[in-house]
């Protein structure tokens, strides 16, 4: 049984990349969108997160990215929404990226050529990224 869980385990870490680079769900105007940890990035680091699957983009995106505009990340959809500037402050996203986190829940306003999904945001709520050097659990 032991072989069995290890083989399950091993594929399926095989098969993760295979799994990130799926394409994205397409949202359609008018939807409903509930987004848990979203994660707060530069546009053009969550377009080649969504082209390529590599995750480490969304943590890692160089601060002269940030021109491109900041959007928030689904991971689990695979999804990019840019929020309506009315609602969610820059200064609010701009805490949080780079390893902070967004949840909200909003309706999608339009979809961009580029993919991107514009939300009318209905409430948020934003984890700042943790400052350096900060307690990160047990010792």
């Amino acid at each position: 049984m032991n072989r069995l869980c290890a083989f399950f385990v091993v594929s399926l870490f095989a098969a993760l990349p295979a799994l990130l680079a799926l394409p994205a769900r397409a949202v359609a105007p008018k939807e409903e969108v509930d987004v848990t940890a979203g994660a707060v990035t530069a546009l053009s680091c969550a377009l080649e997160v969504q082209k390529t699957g590599e995750l480490s983009m969304l943590t890692a995106c160089p601060l002269s990215e940030v021109k491109s505009g900041l959007v928030i990340f689904d991971v689990a959809e695979k999804q990019i929404y840019l929020t309506s500037k009315k609602k969610v402050a820059q200064f609010e996203l701009e805490s949080a990226f780079g390893g902070g986190s967004v949840d909200f829940v909003g309706v999608v306003r339009a979809v961009g050529k580029d993919g991107v999904a514009r939300v009318d945001v209905q409430e948020y709520s934003i984890t700042k990224k943790k400052k350096a050097g900060s307690f990160k659990g047990c010792l």
